[in-house]
């Protein structure tokens, strides 16, 4: 790649962060709130007003801290008096504790959702470019300035970054807190002094608070660090054991602060809890509990319970849809698989070939340098491969930065062939990779949250593959509500997910008739039951097809009190329904629906409908 002025990549990069920028806020004014948007944002603004952390402790403070001061501009009520707050001080976060604090905020402050939904969000867009800058800047510092720029680029204009950058969620954050470790421990091993070891410290803190899949590599950092200052110990070199201490502080001192200070000691049952993490046998249970009842660091007792929940979930898992099929535990090969179903094809060839090309600089030409690109989003993709969480690959985002970089450093090697430069193709390259990922995100725009790649079929099929928040989260429920009143409508019978904000924007919302009855519970038991091999009521290609080919239609019910029924593509997997409600969701599977608001929720106009009440 030709080498340009140093300033004239700091232009292009600023130039492509505000065109980044500008895309976020409008995703902000088009997109409604992500499922867990609506949860998230309430926590934080507790944690702000109260510096009490009893609110959603599955995860980390930072991301609903940094939501929760955009809303100081809206100064939203809490709803302190809610029976739900008192709830919630049952440690490992009671659901139905956070889902009452949740409903009863909205609603005592319904005049200011559109402002609470915006400003809530709007802080996360400096998570995203922070991320650029330091994905430019280890780019450059292992390849070069230009290889970092076209890294940022491929980075920015991704749909799975753009998508989830706007969201209240800690997976962009973890990209950068990752990157983040990579840089401080690449400087830290380059020069142990005082400040890279502070600075190695302060990201350590950071990825604590973000997000608890960061503890693996916090605590893989800190022994690396401790070995690395035992063995220049004894070679009597003395600087690094004087600045591990300032390290280990400076982390621990970031986690307790933003948990307000709210510190304690470990407690018999909290030992017990962290023992049960690691399988530990029943005979060392004993010893170890009263080593960590012993332990001198004082800490927060949800961020303990918090981690608790994380493994738990990790291990139990939830209903995952692949392919048609449904299952409890998911499978081991679900990530791979996400990520080569939701990136563009230029992201996926490029991740193949850095990857591969990566292992063969190491391996061949002792190119360790690389090894801080390659090491990282293989040790996370096989950490969360372990996991029986399959709902999204957003829970790899991790690794979409690494990927980046090494797919712009195996491009900007491949360039220096002598036929690239003889011929001039090197730049002809480059246009076609930067034009082949400008115009992928300009067409994918506004549907990023729901972008699924060719390999999967494009965004109208994409669904039948991948559900969850692979495709529906909630944020199309703006624009459902925005659909329904440009066709004169303020009624709809639906089943989306985040459906009960649809009143927030005018829209009455009732419940699909023969949604639920009696057998619902016995039914949803049945399901939780379903292994690896079962799918869900043969929910094949076939039968889960929203334009069949000669089949019989099956009619609406009669005297259904809108003229339109809306349903969410999640639900059209019927991933964890019950009988009854797979019968209502099957009246409308063979019809013809009249749109598909952001390729997420099918949209059917019934021919005849009782007026709306």
């Amino acid at each position: 790649m030709k080498k340009r002025p140093p300033h004239l990549n700091l232009i292009l990069l600023s130039a492509m962060m505000l065109a980044f920028a500008l895309v976020h806020i409008l995703l902000l004014r088009q997109k409604g709130l992500f499922i867990d948007d609506a949860v998230h944002m309430p926590a934080g603004y507790s944690y702000l007003i109260t510096s009490d952390y009893r609110l959603n402790q599955e995860h980390p403070p930072f991301i609903k801290l940094l939501s929760a001061l955009g809303l100081t501009v809206v100064r939203p009520r809490l709803p302190l008096d809610s029976p739900g707050w008192q709830q919630a001080t049952q440690p490992q976060d009671p659901e139905n504790g956070m889902e009452k604090i949740e409903e009863r905020f909205f609603d005592i402050n319904a005049d200011r959702y559109e402002r609470i939904a915006f400003w809530g969000r709007l802080p996360m867009l400096i998570i995203p470019l922070l991320l650029a800058l330091a994905v430019y800047s280890l780019t450059k510092s292992v390849s070069s300035s230009s290889t970092g720029l076209l890294a940022a680029f491929l980075l920015l204009t991704e749909p799975n970054i753009i998508g989830n950058s706007t969201v209240v969620q800690n997976d962009v954050a973890a990209c950068l807190a990752l990157v983040l470790i990579v840089i401080a421990i690449r400087a830290y091993l380059r020069n142990s002094t005082a400040w890279n070891a502070l600075l190695l410290g302060g990201v350590l803190g950071f990825a604590l608070i973000t997000k608890y899949s960061l503890i693996p590599f916090v605590a893989l950092s800190s022994l690396m660090l401790m070995a690395i200052t035992a063995i220049k110990f004894a070679r009597r070199r003395l600087g690094p054991l004087k600045v591990l201490p300032f390290t280990l502080l400076t982390a621990y001192l970031i986690l307790i602060a933003a948990y307000a200070f709210h510190i304690h000691r470990i407690n018999g049952d909290e030992a017990a809890m962290i023992c049960q993490w690691f399988y530990l046998p029943s005979r060392v249970v004993g010893v170890v509990s009263k080593m960590l009842m012993w332990l001198p660091p004082l800490l927060p007792k949800y961020f303990v319970y918090g981690i608790d929940m994380v493994v738990q979930d990790s291990r139990e898992g939830r209903l995952a849809f692949l392919f048609g099929r449904v299952s409890p535990k998911g499978w081991w090969y679900y990530f791979p698989v996400a990520f080569a179903l939701k990136t563009t094809l230029l992201f996926l060839f490029l991740a193949i070939a850095g990857i591969g090309w990566s292992t063969v600089q190491i391996i061949r030409n002792k190119h360790k340098e690389l090894l801080y690109l390659a090491l990282p989003p293989v040790l996370y993709l096989a950490l969360s491969m372990s996991s029986h969480l399959n709902i999204g690959v957003r829970h790899v985002l991790p690794i979409f930065p690494f990927v980046a970089m090494l797919g712009a450093a195996m491009l900007s090697s491949a360039l220096k062939f002598r036929w690239f430069r003889q011929w001039r193709a090197d730049e002809a390259v480059i246009v076609i990779v930067v034009i082949w990922s400008a115009v992928v995100a300009v067409r994918a725009y506004p549907n990023y949250q729901s972008y699924f790649s060719p390999l999967a079929g494009g965004d109208t099929t994409g669904w039948k593959k991948l559900s969850d928040s692979n495709v529906e989260a909630g944020q199309e429920v703006k624009p459902l509500a925005r659909y329904l009143k440009e066709h004169g409508e303020n009624n709809v019978s639906s089943m989306v997910i985040g459906g009960e904000f649809l009143k927030f924007y005018g829209i009455t919302n009732y419940e699909l008739p023969g949604w639920v009855d009696e057998s619902s519970e016995d039914d949803n038991d049945a399901n939780d039951e379903l292994d690896d091999d079962q799918d869900s009521n043969d929910n094949t290609e076939e039968n889960s097809s929203a334009e069949p080919k000669d089949q019989p239609k099956i009619e609406p019910p009669e005297h259904l009190p809108t003229k339109y029924v809306a349903i969410g593509a999640w639900y059209m997997t019927e991933t964890g329904l019950s009988t009854a409600q797979k019968k209502a969701i099957e009246v409308y599977r063979n019809q013809q629906p009249e749109a598909f608001v952001g390729n997420s929720i099918f949209v059917f106009r019934l021919r005849q409908a009782e007026p709306s009440p």
